[in-house]
């Protein structure tokens, strides 16, 4: 509904005047583009409690003392003039707090002309006042607002078939999807944007007027938005923008999010229009996924060709799909998904490579993913995968026939990473560099050390002794008493008794070389 006062008062057939109000470039001039409910005829003192939220009023001003009148078979009356300013001030007062937009007065019917001291009150009180001569009746006034309201449906309601028809011819295209975008952004006047499923975003397109939201701003709004599983959120982005976002397929899988950033209100055009997008966005976005698991797939199958050694029949098909294998020698990357699977992020491996126009080659690698790039672009396509939630590991391939190695260094080397919870990129190297103990599942050793050391450790906690920083100051020192002793502030007699103790209750030969190895390891990851 669009039912304003500018559109009444510019109708030259109804006469009407503004009397207070509309001066440009204030509140009232905005009051007379707002929209209102109906216009309510009431002559009654307080009649808020017949009216909607936003209405205008039509009086004859029977509610008011006829000091002027316009029929001479109307009593006047005789009202100090503080009194009578006082009951205009409370009516308009009553009316304006309750949400009224307007009053209309019919002049020269009771009154001669609009009282003055109603204009007065109007004015303190930010309410548009307008006359309407005596030639013109309520009803006029009524029908010709029923007649605005017709002509303001159907010329929506047109404009929505205009627009819906114009973006559904935009999805028949060779790049309908984006095509669709573009013609939404322009037949909206908005911003759009599509977010893939991990809130990174495929395409975005400013609008064609009016302010635009940050894309980092409004990236971190629909991570948030999906990571809480919403479905559709209206939120104000700038004091001047409204961002309206919908997920795109189900919370628990979605297959991405379409986001709307309008500068001015989401009306009934607009959510007709958005309805048919979706549509039209859904059923793309489920074909283009058809397709990237295919492409998932054939890469998978690609991968596997190249480590079985087929690198030119692997090389003709990958560039006539996509683009041309990346040159030796390559960085092999492997990356451990830590929030979604492999599945997820593929796709938008898919977009990153047709964005940034990166010479690239990526598949699963058995549960993961494996990335393989030339190594001058290697530091670039590090930096743009670490917005996608992977732990990754790198090794070097200097030749096709060493690639299956190659992965298997940098998938020991992500591996080593997320038992480090390494936030950069883990070298092969840099996994023995810490020492061989390192590779070790710190889990699985942390829950063996206990099991292995927990003789010692209930002995100590019953009887009150230090069997447990015995063994591990005696193996510090290489298993020689003297400094041992010495920093435990014991005697060596007293250092023999305990060590046999400790042999005694683990059942442990403490001359075994591999015996000792094996419980500096247990204390080792028992104290971390």
């Amino acid at each position: 509904m669009s039912l304003s006062l500018r559109k009444l008062l510019l109708n030259p057939s109804l006469h009407l005047r503004l009397v207070v109000g509309g001066a440009e470039g204030t509140p009232d001039d905005e009051a007379l583009d707002r929209d209102f409910e109906w216009l309510h005829a009431t002559d009654m003192i307080d009649p808020t409690p017949f009216l909607g939220p936003a209405e205008v009023i039509l009086t004859l001003g029977w509610q008011f003392p006829v000091t002027e009148a316009a029929d001479p078979a109307v009593d006047e009356v005789r009202v100090a003039p503080a009194r009578l300013a006082r009951i205009y001030d409370d009516y308009a007062a009553l009316v304006a707090a309750h949400g009224v937009i307007g009053i209309g007065f019919a002049s020269d019917v009771l009154h001669r002309g609009v009282p003055q001291p109603l204009a007065q009150a109007c004015r303190r009180h930010g309410l548009i006042l307008f006359e309407i001569p005596y030639e013109i009746s309520f009803m006029d006034l009524l029908q010709e607002a029923a007649r605005v309201l017709k002509r303001d449906q159907t010329e929506r309601y047109g404009r929505s078939l205009r627009a819906q028809k114009a973006i559904a011819n935009a999805a028949t295209r060779r790049d309908g999807l984006n095509a669709t975008l573009r013609e939404t952004a322009r037949q909206l006047g908005c911003g759009v944007a599509l977010y893939d499923p991990l809130g990174h975003p495929v395409t975005v397109i400013d609008p064609p007027e009016g302010r635009r939201v940050p894309e980092q701003q409004l990236t971190a709004t629909v991570q948030e938005t999906l990571a809480s599983g919403q479905r559709f959120r209206s939120v104000q982005a700038t004091p001047d923008v409204e961002a309206v976002l919908q997920l795109l397929g189900e919370p628990g899988e979605p297959s991405g999010m379409l986001v709307l950033t309008l500068s001015q209100a989401f009306d009934d055009v607009s959510r007709n229009v958005l309805s048919s997008v979706l549509a039209l966005v859904s059923v793309s976005l489920e074909q283009n996924q058809a397709l990237e698991a295919l492409h998932g797939t054939l890469r998978e199958a690609l991968l596997q060709l190249l480590l079985s050694g087929n690198v030119a029949v692997t090389s003709h098909i990958v560039e006539s799909v996509w683009r041309p294998l990346p040159r030796l020698p390559l960085v092999t990357l492997v990356g451990l998904p830590r929030q979604y699977d492999a599945a997820r992020v593929l796709p938008a491996l898919e977009t990153l490579q047709a964005q940034e126009d990166l010479r690239i080659f990526f598949a699963r690698y058995r549960s993961d993913i494996a990335v393989l790039v030339s190594e001058p672009d290697a530091e670039r396509v590090i930096a743009h995968l670490r917005s996608f939630s992977l732990t990754l590991g790198r090794s070097r391939c200097e030749r096709w026939e060493g690639l299956g190695l190659a992965l298997e260094e940098a998938q020991k080397a992500a591996e080593f990473g997320l038992r480090r919870d390494a936030d950069e990129v883990t070298a092969f190297p840099d996994i023995w560099r810490a020492g061989v103990s390192d590779l070790i599942d710190s889990s699985d050793a942390a829950h063996v050390a206990r099991r292995l050391l927990s003789p010692l450790t209930e002995h100590d906690a019953a009887q009150g002794t230090e069997l447990l920083r015995t063994l591990s100051v005696w193996l510090s020192h290489h298993g020689r008493p003297l400094p041992a002793s010495r920093e435990l502030a014991v005697h060596r007699h007293t250092l023999a008794h305990r060590l046999q103790q400790i042999s005694q209750l683990t059942g442990a030969d403490l001359e075994d070389f591999q015996l000792r190895a094996e419980f500096a390891l247990a204390l080792r990851y028992h104290q971390s």
